[in-house]
């Protein structure tokens, strides 16, 4: 049969052919028909398509209700050995480790590059052989909300042949693409979504699915002024003792607002706004098992992370700024 002129061609059957193309030309393999039983099987097949949408690349998509249930499920989906080892940053989050836990694995901790706050290929390439066996997988996670380099962990993955599975979820601002399986937060607060250009992978995932408000539509506005009360926030604080994520608030945005103070302090100013009223969040996850982690320790007690939100007036930040002064 001879093939239609583009012109004759639906929509859809452009976008398909389209999205065929794309990844025939990155090598990466892609089923479209798991993709549509995907979209199709969940309780909320819109808003997975709505959220497949915001990547550049053709990615399959799955809402999930939780973080834990969402990371636990695609570990497992990578084929991950119970009692095998998980390799995950010194800075992750306690929610990372129990995940790590319930796919039935020991997380070994390795240390963190002091300026991005994440662990990267390069330094985990050295500290591999120094990990207890058996490595089963690898969770690098987002710095509360910078980017992670997912092209690089892509290529790690390839390198290693070892599952790697990013816990992104503070990152729905920054995470537009998928090489390797990814957990992102919703931009209401409520669930996650796990993403993969690998649609079989999506297609594997068992996890409670998410329902309730995602927070889409009013992503944009909320953006807007998660940008606006950042930037003012930062103003408010020139001069002061502290330094902010390299372009938080600018470049990029999230609801978790993380400063470096003087080395050591942060106990004790975290103690100071507990006593205004302030609760800060705790940074690292504790004693675990891990490699030797100077950077993370120090970070742990030099950085200050506390809940931000799009709705902070100008009163608030005001008063936010001069309690933080106060404590340092």
């Amino acid at each position: 049969m001879q093939a239609l002129p583009k012109a004759a061609l639906s929509p859809e059957a452009r976008k398909q052919a389209k999205a065929e193309a794309a990844f025939a030309a990155a090598g990466v393999p892609m089923d479209f028909a798991a993709v549509e039983k995907v979209l199709r099987q969940g309780l909320t097949p819109g808003l997975d398509a709505k959220l497949a949408d915001r990547f550049d690349r053709p990615t399959a998509v799955r809402a999930v209700a939780d973080r834990v249930s969402a990371l636990t499920a695609a570990l497992v989906a990578s084929g991950v050995r119970s009692g095998g080892v998980c390799i995950v940053p010194a800075l992750a989050s306690a929610a990372t480790l129990e995940a790590v836990a319930a796919a039935g694995l020991r997380a070994w901790l390795v240390d963190v590059d002091p300026y991005s706050w994440m662990f990267d290929p390069a330094h985990l390439r050295e500290r591999l052989g120094e990990a207890p066996p058996p490595i089963e997988a690898i969770v690098p996670t987002c710095a509360f909300g910078r980017a992670p380099d997912m092209t690089a962990w892509a290529a790690f993955q390839r390198e290693t042949g070892l599952p790697i599975v990013v816990d992104a979820t503070d990152g729905f601002d920054v995470i537009m693409d998928a090489p390797v399986p990814v957990i992102v937060g919703l931009p209401s607060g409520q669930g996650v979504f796990v993403a993969s250009q690998d649609a079989s992978f999506i297609a594997r995932l068992e996890a409670p699915a998410f329902e309730g408000e995602a927070g889409l539509e009013g992503w944009s506005g909320q953006r807007l002024r998660l940008a606006t009360a950042a930037q003012r926030l930062r103003m408010l604080l020139l001069g002061a003792p502290i330094g902010f994520q390299p372009g938080w608030g600018m470049s990029w945005v999230s609801d978790a607002w993380v400063v470096s103070v003087t080395e050591g302090a942060a106990p004790v100013v975290a103690e100071k706004l507990a006593q205004m009223g302030y609760a800060t969040n705790p940074v690292g996850p504790g004693i675990v098992i891990r490699d030797q982690t100077p950077v993370a320790d120090r970070l742990a007690k030099s950085v200050l992370s506390l809940p931000f939100h799009a709705d902070l007036g100008i009163a608030e930040l005001d008063e936010l700024a001069e309690a933080v002064r106060k404590a340092l």
